[in-house]
């Protein structure tokens, strides 16, 4: 027989066979992953006897955190295990399950030696801004500088035919959220008070008319007075002017923001398709009031018991779009970070609290580096901010000088202020030479060389930087790296869990339940105990 003739018989053979398929595991419609900025684990706990019930009396309908709390899997302490806990790195934890060493987003701004200017750490120049302010000096931005994939990314890779979507106020927010495959990511400009996106996401260069519309509708309002106020104990009243910066940190914010994270829903029919898409929601107003009142104020208190009642909302109009209701959605949520109480706050009640003056700091360095190694024209310390600092290395090379011996000079100084704990340099993160314990387990999942700076403060717990903030969150410390992971709806099964969750263990678990694969660097786990068994 030829090679030819078995060829053709061989053919004939796999034809007689019947073709018999086996029923495909059951995935969500929609994948909905709720962030709220700056979400401290324990405020679920403080504030639910003021939340709406798990399910309202209609009975048809569901409330708000406590349906999480009450019907998903909630691991009251998600931990992120990093030193430096902010929005940047935060949002760009949850989807991608891996740490800033990896995915490369170790701060939210950071410094190159060879521009001399700071990076943003979603800037892209040529991904400029559609809408909104030009003269923004990182007008352009897009997900370049994320060195992961996210979940989105993932269901894309995976070959299915997702629909991404990322919303939030905060541009880093949507844009760390959403990935590199998402079809849109939306953020509001409070300059000019619009909703806006890139050139990254719209290679047209123009936002789709139902975003245009819902800017003209929100122009009706400006220059309009709003007041937030609330009764009883520790009353306030507020008034401010809608779609400013202090009126985002209102109720009024996390209302827009659902509004237009519904009406993208809707738009893009979200949910509505063959395969699972995905909706990424960052409340970022819950940030706003936590850095303008603090995490001890009523105001607080006000946002969260507000923000409860738009999550309602917002999870029942998606429940009555999908078929099956939420019961085909897979739902997380979770925060971005945590924050300390304010300085004031903590010294009343008998802590050791208080400010580092971050210019006083960069100018001693600078100072001390002149008499060490000779007069610079210009400052030693080019950029700070967030208790890091960064060096001219670029003086430092002309000169010849050992680049490590110059920042175990400038550390000297640094290590002496008022309210520093501990402080390492990047030469010592290199020679692996680190603060011990905690730290050293936090700085080797969190800095990133090139990114995360020369000099590195650890402040004491309740030190802060010298921001004009009521407060600030920038440390690896359990109140501002300990947030609630709530799964809730397909293939959840309901229980509360004491252990320690981390927030890597979003990402897999998501693509676990989606059918893909872990993002590429994800170093998480399944969270296991959370799921129910999908093929029943």
């Amino acid at each position: 027989m030829t090679l030819k003739h078995w060829f053709k018989l061989s053919l004939l053979f796999w034809a007689c066979i019947p073709i018999v398929t086996s029923a495909a595991t059951p995935r969500p419609k929609l994948i909905l992953v709720v962030v709220f900025d700056q979400f401290r684990a324990d405020y679920l706990m403080r504030f639910e006897s003021k939340f709406l019930p798990p399910h309202l009396p209609s009975g048809t309908e569901v409330g708000g955190f406590s349906w999480f709390m009450k019907t998903g899997a909630y691991f009251p302490y998600g931990e992120y295990e990093i030193l430096q806990n902010m929005t940047g790195p935060g949002h760009a934890t949850i989807l991608t399950g891996s740490y800033p060493y990896q995915s490369g987003i170790s701060l939210n701004y950071w410094f190159d030696p060879t521009t001399q200017k700071s990076v943003y750490c979603t800037e892209d120049p040529a991904s400029p801004q559609i809408g909104g302010d030009s003269a923004n000096p990182h007008n352009g931005t897009s997900p370049k500088l994320l060195h992961a994939s996210t979940v989105g990314d993932e269901l894309k890779n995976a070959g299915y035919n997702s629909k991404i979507v990322s919303v939030s106020i905060k541009d880093r927010a949507a844009i760390l959220l959403g990935g590199h495959g998402a079809d849109l990511a939306l953020w509001y400009d409070p300059k000019a008070r619009s909703w806006v996106s890139s050139k990254f996401y719209l290679p047209s260069g123009n936002l789709p008319a139902w975003v245009n519309s819902i800017n003209e509708d929100f122009k009706k309002f400006e220059g309009k007075k709003v007041a937030w106020a609330s009764t009883g104990p520790n009353s306030f009243t507020h008034d401010f002017e809608f779609g400013t910066r202090p009126w985002i940190a209102t109720p009024g914010g996390s209302e827009m923001i659902a509004t237009v994270a519904t009406r993208a829903f809707d738009e893009l029919k979200l949910g509505q398709g063959p395969d699972t898409d995905l909706l990424a929601v960052s409340f970022s107003s819950h940030d706003y009031a936590g850095h303008d009142f603090g995490p001890n104020s009523r105001e607080i208190e006000e946002m969260t018991i507000a923000e409860d009642r738009i999550l309602s909302k917002f999870l029942n109009h998606i429940g009555k779009k999908i078929p099956g209701g939420l019961s085909q959605v897979t739902l997380v949520l979770t925060g971005d970070h945590g924050v300390p109480p304010a300085a004031a706050w903590a010294r009343a009640h008998k802590f050791d609290a208080g400010r580092i003056d971050e210019p006083a700091v960069a100018k001693a360095i600078s100072d001390r580096l002149d008499i060490k190694f000779g007069k610079n024209t210009k400052s030693w310390v080019p950029f700070y901010g967030d208790l890091v600092f960064f060096l001219d290395e670029a003086e430092v090379a002309s000169r010849g000088l050992d680049l490590a011996v110059v920042e175990a000079e400038a550390k000297s100084v640094a290590a002496k202020t008022d309210g520093v704990f501990q402080t390492f340099t990047r030469g010592e993160y290199i020679a692996r030479k680190l603060p011990p314990g905690l730290f050293e387990k936090q700085i080797m999942k969190g800095y990133y060389l090139g990114r995360s700076g020369n000099i590195v403060l650890i402040p004491k717990p309740y030190y802060t930087n010298s921001s004009h903030d009521a407060v600030d969150h920038l440390t690896g410390y359990t109140f501002d790296r300990t947030v609630p992971i709530i799964f809730a709806g397909f293939g959840i099964k309901t229980g509360q869990y004491a252990k320690h969750a981390k927030v890597v263990d979003i990402a897999p678990t998501l693509t676990y339940i989606a059918g893909a694969v872990p993002p590429n660097m994800s170093e998480g786990q399944v969270l296991k105990e959370a799921l129910k068994d999908l093929k029943k």
